[in-house]
């Protein structure tokens, strides 16, 4: 027996057992030169992996097609993220974030794993979260990427699955689009403008009417969107934000509190030390102290 027909066996043998597999495929031999090539492949009937601090260092594009529990709730940077509940979903995930899982769920997903200088083909082919149906058009090219994964060690299979899975993301959204806009639940990406706006200039004094103004938004369709993407409000991720620069220059500054107060954002030395009391659980003084002992810390809620 080849050794590509061994390998096709046991490809065989995985996916008749439902396990979870992934699949790196950097060294198969492709073809054709496709400008988005998948680095690892992965499909997980019963995917329970829970974050603990991890750093997304590649782009992740994943969809979510069963979940045990309707949500799931991830810190993103420190910052809690609660899922639309939709599924089936199509997620993109960037690098440079930090997920911790807060409640998570068993689920059933597919995902690919693309290097991060693909950043330009990424954009390029403009993929975006979204909640979609499960239509003939997608059933079928899923059924055709299920497929492959017992020839993957084949030459040229590569070349096809880095089609499919775009040929996969824009028949979820074609499906999102289809819904309608009474049903669709496409996020609002001027939220997402916005909230990376906050995480880039939480330091300084932010006025939400101009901010809102220039993304063509009212106050309550922005609060309306905010709400199905974010389980604390606007005021409060700014200020979970700065406490959090608060606590790196705590730790590792000689910079008097008042400063870092200034630095960080507040104002008011006197309602920065309310805030953080009441995040942490004792005085900024206390924490500075601390950190020189780590495994004293005070746990984020």
């Amino acid at each position: 027996m080849g050794e590509c027909d061994k390998k096709l066996r046991y490809c065989v043998k995985m996916e008749t057992t439902m396990e979870n597999m992934t699949f790196d495929l950097r060294n198969i031999r492709r073809y054709l030169d496709f400008p988005l090539k998948i680095e690892t492949i992965g499909f997980r009937p019963k995917n329970e992996w829970v974050h603990r601090h991890n750093r997304i260092t590649r782009y992740y594009l994943c969809f979510v097609l069963k979940r045990e529990k309707p949500f799931t709730t991830t810190k993103v940077n420190g910052v809690l993220h609660r899922s639309s509940g939709h599924v089936p979903h199509m997620g993109l995930i960037r690098p440079g974030n930090v997920l911790d899982s807060v409640v998570s769920s068993c689920q059933e997903e597919l995902f690919f794993v693309y290097s991060a200088e693909a950043k330009p083909q990424i954009e390029n082919f403009h993929l975006r979260n979204c909640d979609f149906e499960f239509t003939p058009s997608f059933n079928d090219t899923f059924l055709r990427i299920k497929n492959c994964f017992s020839r993957l060690q084949c030459p040229g299979v590569a070349d096809r699955l880095d089609w499919l899975a775009i040929e996969l993301a824009q028949e979820a959204m074609i499906s999102a689009f289809e819904k309608g806009p009474e049903k669709a639940e496409l996020p609002d990406e001027r939220i997402f403008l916005i909230s990376n706006y906050f995480q880039i200039h939480y330091s300084e004094p932010v006025t939400l009417g101009p901010l809102l103004k220039k993304h063509g938004m009212t106050r309550r369709t922005f609060y309306r969107e905010w709400k199905k993407y974010y389980t604390i409000s606007p005021a409060q991720f700014l200020i979970d934000l700065r406490l959090k620069s608060a606590c790196e220059q705590l730790a590792h500054s000689q910079q008097k509190i008042y400063e870092i107060a200034a630095e960080c954002g507040f104002s008011d030395p006197m309602y920065f030390n309310h805030c953080f009391t009441a995040h942490y659980g004792c005085t900024p003084l206390a924490y500075r102290k601390k950190s020189l002992f780590p495994e004293q810390l005070p746990l984020e809620d």
